[in-house]
């Protein structure tokens, strides 16, 4: 007796026989790769692999009348389709959908899952109305139908968005021929350009200056303007950032201090 299984598209999935006898499974035949495992001396089973599609034949040698109620049921491993969504590059607020497609018998079921939770929603799916910096990271479908193990694909989001700036302190005190150390911290993407100004000019590193740029993870970075004070130095600075998306900018004041140390056993300074 001859039963044959012809599957189409499938030369990326895995082939299983199962023998089903009064609605419980029995894993007496098995496919894996091109690897033929067989329990039942009776049953043998012919692979026929095409370009598109593939044919299994399981032959039973010498049929019993207990066989009749047996059922033989040819299942395929779930197997993500390469049509899936791909890693994005997108802009903040723009909307966005995640699609995974998956083939198989049964026919998978899919779900969504990041790093930090184990679970976001199940179907081929996944929307973003309005994609925020937030939302940026790993995501992982997973398909699975209870042949062999699931399989998954990860899709990457990077969003794009403009600068925010802040800063720790907006007032810096100290006193003349003192070090003041004035703090922008940047979150942008792409990259900012980051410039520091004082009364309308931009500042360059040289004897009263001196910027450095720091990066971290997750599209922040660090800007520190030092300035060797002098009586003339003090005021307003602009921390100012930009990139394709636009530009931010805070300000920080540079404020007068005099300080005691003569005399004293611990140095006293006061606004002025």
């Amino acid at each position: 007796m001859d039963l044959n299984c012809s599957t189409r598209h499938s030369r990326e999935h895995n082939v299983l026989w199962i023998k089903v006898t009064k609605d419980q499974l029995n894993a007496s035949i098995e496919l894996s790769g091109s690897i033929l495992i067989v329990k039942d001396p009776n049953i043998s089973l012919i692979t026929e692999i095409k370009l598109d599609s593939s044919r299994y034949k399981i032959h039973i040698h010498s049929i019993q009348e207990e066989d009749a109620s047996i059922i033989y049921r040819c299942d395929l491993n779930a197997k993500i389709s390469t049509n899936s969504t791909k890693s994005l590059v997108v802009e903040k607020a723009q909307s966005v959908e995640l699609g995974c497609f998956a083939g198989g018998f049964p026919y998978p079921e899919v779900f969504w899952r990041t790093r930090n939770s184990p679970f976001l929603s199940i179907g081929n799916i996944l929307e973003f109305p309005a994609i925020n910096k937030r939302d940026r990271g790993d995501y992982y479908c997973i398909a699975e139908n209870g042949v062999r193990n699931d399989t998954s694909r990860r899709i990457s989001i990077e969003v794009e968005f403009p600068p925010i700036v802040t800063t720790p302190l907006s007032r810096v005190g100290q006193a003349v021929n003192h070090d003041a150390y004035l703090v922008c911290r940047v979150e942008a993407n792409p990259q900012p350009a980051i410039s520091w100004i004082y009364r309308g000019r931009e500042i360059s590193n040289n004897q009263h200056y001196w910027i450095s740029n720091f990066a971290s993870p997750r599209d922040k970075m660090d800007s520190s303007l030092l300035i060797n004070i002098k009586n003339y130095l003090y005021g307003d600075y602009i921390c100012k950032a930009s990139n394709i998306l636009g530009a931010a900018e805070i300000i920080i004041t540079a404020y007068s201090k005099y300080c005691f140390h003569k005399h004293m056993p611990k140095t006293l300074c006061i606004s002025i």
